[in-house]
Formats: C-alpha cells, sequence, structure tokens
C-alpha cells in the first residue's frame, strides 16, 4: 500500500467523519496565519509613522495593534489546539475500539499463532503515532503552511525580489526532506517490531513469574529483557536522530536564502532603493517565516512513523474473518441435542493433519469421554462443536442442523464450555458467575454457585459475592476458579456441555469438589469431556479412543479394559 492510498483511506476512515471540527479548526489556522502575517506587516507603519514621520498617535495606536493582534492569535491558537487534541483522540478512541472489535471477532487459531504483545504494541504504540500524523503532523502541518504564505505574502508586497532570493533553498529543502522520509520510515517498522517483541517478553514474565524464580532464571530474563530494551532504544535514537537531522540542513540551506536577501537588501539599501521601513518589515516576515519553514521540513519525517503505524493497523482491521456464518443463518433449534461429526477432516495451516475423516456421534443426555496421548485431536474436536475452528472436510451437525448452516449466536448459546484452566476475569464474584448472563438475579446466581459446590467458601470471604478476584483470579485457589468456572456453566444452563480436562490440574482434595459439581452439571445434558484422569471417566456412556487423528477404539471403560488396547495401557500408566 503506497502512502497515497494509506493518506486516502485515513481521509475516509479517521478524517472524514470529524470534517467539521476540522473545517472549523481550519478556520482559526487561517486567523493565526493572518494574525502572524500582520504582525510581520505592523513593523512597516511601525518604522514609517513613529521614527520617520514622528506621528504621536501612532505611539499608542500602533502597540495596542499588536496587543490586538496577539491576543486574537493566542486566543485562535488555544481553540485550534483544543479542537485537535478533541479529534486526535477521538481518533485514537475509535480506531482502538474497531481493533479490539477486531481482536474480539477473531479466529482463535489466528489469535493462537500470534501473541499478545504484538496486539498490545499495536493497540498502544501504533495507534499514538497514527494519532501523531493525522492530527499532530497533518494538522500543523497546514497550520504552519498557512503560516508561511501569508509571511510569503508579506515578503512578496514588501519586495519580490528579496522574496525569490529569500526562497532559493525551498526546493533544496523539499528533496532533503523526502530522503529524510525513506529512513524514518524504515527506522519506524523496526521500532515497531521490537516493541512487539519488548511486550511479549514482559508478558511472557508476569504470567511465568513462578517458573523463573523456581528455575532461577531471574538474571537470564532480565539480560534477555535488556537486550530488547537496549535495541528498541537504539532503534528510537536512530528515529530522533533522523528527525533532528532535518533541522541543521534546513536552517543552513535557509541560511543562505537569508543571507542572500539580505546582502542583495543591503546594496539596494546603500543605493538609495528600499527603504528602511520596508526593509525591517521585509526581515520581520522573512525571520518569522523561518519557524514554520522548519517545522514543514520535519513533517515528512514524522508523517513516515504514522504511515509506517497505519499500514500495521490495516493489516490487523483488514484480515479476513475464516468463521462466518451465512447471511440467511437459521436459529439452532434443539430437541434432543445429539452431535454428529460425519467424515471430518481437520488440518493446522493446511499441512499438519490433526482429524482424519473421524466420523462420530454423541447422544443426547449422554456422556461422551475423548482419551488419547497428547496430539491425538481430542482438543480439537471439541472446539469444532463451537465453530472455533472450522473442518476442511467433513460436516458437525446438532439435531440435524448443519453448524455451518446456523448462526453463530444460537449455536454458542447453546453450549456451555468449562475448560482446563479456568479463565475469570477482574471483576467480582457475582460479575464473573454472570458472565454469560448479564441480566441473572442474585438469587440465580446463588442458586448456580451452590451448584457447583462454591457457594460456602464464598460466604466466607471478606465481601461475598462483591469480592474482587484480581487478575486472572490469582486470589483464589485453582479449585475456587474451576468451581466459579462451573457455576458460570450452571447459570448458562445450556443443553451441550463441553469439558475440557477441568479437573486434570487440581489437586486430590479439590479435585474431589470440583468432580462433585461437574457430576450434577452434566445431567440431562449433551456432554462431552476430555479426560486426563481416565478415574473420572469411568462412568461415561461412551469412551472414544483417538490416536494421532484417527478413532481407535470406542465403548464403555470395561469393555475397552476387556478388549487390551490402547485404552488399557493408558489407564494402566495411571495406576
Amino acid at each position: 500500500m503506497s502512502n497515497f492510498q494509506i493518506l486516502s483511506r485515513l481521509f475516509r476512515e479517521s478524517i472524514r467523519p470529524q470534517i467539521l471540527k476540522l473545517s472549523v479548526s481550519f478556520v482559526f489556522m487561517i486567523i493565526i496565519a493572518l494574525a502572524t502575517g500582520a504582525t510581520a506587516w505592523l513593523l512597516d507603519p511601525a518604522i514609517d509613522k513613529i521614527f520617520i514621520e514622528k506621528d504621536a498617535t501612532m505611539i499608542w495606536l500602533i502597540p495596542l495593534g499588536v496587543i490586538g493582534i496577539l491576543l486574537i492569535k493566542g486566543t485562535a491558537t488555544f481553540i485550534q489546539v483544543s479542537i485537535l487534541t478533541e479529534v486526535g483522540q477521538k481518533i485514537v478512541a475509535d480506531t482502538q475500539i474497531k481493533m479490539f472489535s477486531k481482536i474480539t471477532y477473531a479466529d482463535l487459531g489466528w489469535l493462537q499463532d500470534k501473541h499478545s504483545g504484538k496486539f498490545i504494541s499495536n493497540f498502544l504504540y501504533d495507534v499514538n503515532l497514527l494519532e501523531g500524523a493525522v492530527s499532530g503532523s497533518l494538522a500543523s502541518g497546514f497550520r504552519n503552511l498557512l503560516t508561511l504564505i501569508c509571511l510569503l505574502g508579506v515578503m512578496f508586497y514588501q519586495d519580490w525580489e528579496l522574496a525569490l532570493i529569500a526562497m532559493i533553498a525551498l526546493p533544496l529543502v523539499g528533496y532533503l526532506s523526502s530522503k529524510l522520509a525513506k529512513r524514518m520510515k524504515k527506522a519506524a517498522t523496526g521500532t515497531q517490531a521490537e516493541t512487539g517483541i519488548l511486550a511479549m517478553l514482559l508478558s511472557e514474565n508476569l504470567d511465568g513469574t513462578r517458573i523463573v524464580k523456581a528455575y532461577q532464571q531471574e538474571e537470564s530474563e532480565i539480560k534477555k529483557v535488556s537486550e530488547s530494551i537496549y535495541r528498541r532504544m537504539n532503534l528510537l535514537v536512530k528515529a530522533a536522530k533522523t528527525k533532528a537531522a532535518a533541522a541543521p540542513f534546513s536552517e543552513f540551506l535557509a541560511g543562505f536564502g537569508i543571507a542572500g536577501a539580505m546582502y542583495y537588501a543591503g546594496i539596494r539599501g546603500l543605493q538609495g532603493e528600499l527603504p528602511l521601513n520596508e526593509f525591517i518589515s521585509f526581515l520581520g516576515a522573512m525571520m518569522l517565516a523561518f519557524q514554520p519553514l522548519r517545522s514543514l521540513s520535519q513533517i515528512n519525517t514524522i508523517m513516515q512513523e504514522g504511515f509506517s503505524a497505519a499500514l500495521r493497523i490495516f493489516e490487523l482491521l483488514d484480515r479476513p474473518v475464516d468463521i462466518i456464518e451465512k447471511e440467511n443463518a437459521k436459529e439452532l433449534n434443539i430437541s434432543n441435542g445429539e452431535i454428529i461429526l460425519d467424515q471430518v477432516s481437520l488440518a493446522y495451516k493446511e499441512s499438519k493433519i490433526i482429524l482424519k475423516k473421524i466420523s462420530l456421534s454423541l447422544p443426547p443426555n449422554s456422556i461422551t469421554a475423548l482419551v488419547g496421548p497428547s496430539g491425538s485431536g481430542k482438543t480439537s474436536i471439541l472446539n469444532l462443536i463451537p465453530r472455533f475452528f472450522d473442518p476442511q472436510e467433513g460436516k458437525i451437525s446438532i439435531d440435524g442442523q448443519n453448524t455451518q448452516d446456523v448462526s453463530l449466536a444460537s449455536l454458542r448459546s447453546a453450549i456451555a464450555l468449562v475448560s482446563q484452566e479456568p479463565i475469570l476475569f477482574d471483576l467480582s464474584i457475582k460479575e464473573n458467575i454472570a458472565y454469560g448472563k448479564k441480566d441473572a438475579s442474585n438469587e440465580e446466581i446463588i442458586n448456580a454457585a451452590k451448584s457447583a459446590s462454591a457457594h460456602n467458601f464464598i460466604s466466607k470471604l471478606p465481601n461475598g459475592y462483591d469480592t474482587l478476584v484480581g487478575e486472572k483470579g490469582y486470589s483464589l485457589s485453582g479449585g475456587q476458579r474451576q468451581r466459579l468456572s462451573i457455576a458460570r456453566a450452571f447459570l448458562k444452563d445450556a443443553p451441550i456441555l463441553l469439558l475440557d480436562e477441568a479437573t486434570s490440574s487440581l489437586d486430590s482434595e479439590s479435585e474431589h469438589a470440583v468432580q462433585k459439581a461437574i457430576n450434577i452439571l452434566m445431567k440431562d445434558r449433551t456432554t462431552l469431556v476430555i479426560a486426563h484422569r481416565l478415574s473420572t471417566i469411568e462412568n461415561a456412556n461412551k469412551i472414544i479412543v483417538l490416536n494421532d487423528g484417527n478413532i481407535e477404539e470406542t465403548g464403555t471403560h470395561h469393555q475397552l479394559i476387556e478388549n487390551d488396547g490402547l485404552y488399557k495401557k493408558l489407564y494402566e500408566r495411571q495406576f
């Protein structure tokens, strides 16, 4: 995507919705520019009327004019900056909402391939660069350009020959800016990448702090993070130097124009061809024009940062979604809750085949367990039912309805999920239980907690159901977190229940309490269980043994033990 295409899209999506406010801001930019030009022009009558003609009235009238002009300029600057700040932050907020929505609705497979650090970098670093380019540099560019035009107007009004000489360096300044912009874009791209790596490392260390300490890897992690910090620092320094490089070159080149104009003015002044008042006014305008000219020479390099950030943001926003529902998708109608997988194949990134033409049925109001070695395809089957993934071949149906023909909302509302690692949010216990049913009454929440064997420990907490669980619920034990997760499933009361090794990470005491709650939860539902501890599924109606993406055995616990196959080997390893 070219810079022009990026700018066009930015205009359509970010600038045009704010066009009214930007138009008002533009009016005040014009006022600022005119006020600056008027300040320079006033030097002409000030010299002429006060020092040459000795007009006493002008002694107080012109200073009052200067005060009035500067007051107008200051007020206009305040209003213009206020408007642009509001516009800029609105662009940031809207872009962040779009990005978060995209991430929230993104395919699970794609999200698992990306580290959260990259998203954090996009969300914070890139968006701020974009805002700086749009509302900062772009708007500042307009203001400085208008100011420069007004000051050049004063210069040409006073003496067009001197103005042409003073402008001789402008093409060279523009050429220099374009060269520096390319270097700036490269530095900005590298900085963003390193920012993503740094965010990833910080996230990993915060999540894995127990492992870091247990294996005494503090110094190793500090070294790794330090190296990333220094790499990012060097890129930021390079970017800053690239920005700053525009200043000495542009000032040096502009100096030639100023010196040339002053030399020519001196010659004409000695010959009596240039009045002093006109020269002073011209000189004032030329000196005032230097600041917006210098700012304009740096804007192009700054804009490249914004273009680079915008490109990364657009890549995220434009990423197509694989899991989509049909235009006329019907609502899922649950009658029994029978789930059938028919010749289902699944491959990861079209390379590693995970499931190979799997056919199986999950009878209604029954417990079906999936067992098998790690990587056999258990979790993949579970993820296919709520359409976290779609198979490359075959179909999945619920009560005879293809899951790809029904709406995602109706499909997922019919399914409750309890995962191996319970996910809690930094909310109260009450809010976590009611996460899938925001309008639940206190009575419903308490009943769900009782069913999940969670009410007793909740009642003993200082704030009861209003207790905040902290980040990821780490203020609670593993068993307590899991029981809250089960309470959430109870409250949802979905006809289909998916259990992903819900007790595998618990101690024996917690496992007993959680398993008791799970047994109640599974009653009268179509339940699919991924089991790590085979003792927990001995009473399952059907056990399906997976191996290398294929169904190797099917039967009850007793039948599979008698078969003397893979299941028996897996079972004996645990006892």
